[in-house]
């Protein structure tokens, strides 16, 4: 699309030089359309752009078939504050930091969602969530009722940041962000878990990391 969009844009700014009467590369994207560099003043906009292409008996388009090269990799860091119950084994998220970096961040509001909902995601893989069945195999938590998920009541207000390095790999430099905090959280939140307990002599609790768990655990230390 990016490739496209740029060849369709220098189409454009042909059309454009010749109607504003302006050199080619004084020709500049502006508010719905081009316009020459300086001169909001003098605008075309993309509608007409298009008609005008279209009296010359060409279309303002360009078809590009999408040829997948080699993969690109975001990487980050998470680190995850917890403070836990001796007595009842609770363990309470205070805090979580996430730095990402997805390349170019083109779009910040939803980078931000992915890193919100995947730290979110991962919160619950480490403390709550749990599929159990039965001796015969079935599942125990079939619904909402059984099946404990955490409610935006326990959630902190996350911590995120965004390095940029472009990725050589594509025009825009952009990577995946889709679910990355899934990855970070919840080793982060495993790990902060055992190292508050870690002064007790516990060295691992398995997830998801529950009172009852954390409670043996400490008992058994």
């Amino acid at each position: 699309m990016f490739v496209a969009s740029e060849n369709v844009l220098e189409q454009g700014k042909k059309i454009a030089a010749r109607l504003l009467e302006a050199s080619e590369g004084d020709i500049v994207k502006g508010d719905g359309g081009l316009q020459v560099a300086g001169v909001p003043a003098k605008v075309i906009s993309w509608v007409q752009l298009a008609a005008e292409s279209k009296k010359e008996g060409n279309e303002l388009t360009h078809e590009l078939d999408f040829s997948e090269g080699d993969s690109t990799y975001p990487f980050g860091t998470h680190v995850s504050v917890v403070e836990i119950d001796k007595e009842t084994g609770e363990a309470r998220l205070i805090n979580h930091f996430a730095v990402d970096d997805c390349g170019r961040v083109l779009n910040p509001m939803l980078v931000a969602g992915q890193q919100h909902g995947g730290i979110a995601q991962g919160i619950a893989q480490t403390l709550y969530e749990h599929v159990q069945y039965d001796e015969d195999g079935n599942p125990k938590s079939s619904n909402l009722m059984d099946y404990l998920m955490p409610s935006a009541a326990e959630m902190p207000s996350f911590t995120t940041f965004n390095t940029e390095t472009d990725s050589p790999r594509n025009p825009l430099g952009a990577k995946g962000i889709g679910e990355s905090g899934t990855i970070g959280s919840t080793p982060a939140l495993h790990n902060a878990v055992v190292d508050a307990l870690s002064h007790l002599g516990v060295m691992h609790v398995d997830m998801p990391c529950t009172p009852q768990k954390i409670w043996a655990a400490i008992s058994a230390a």
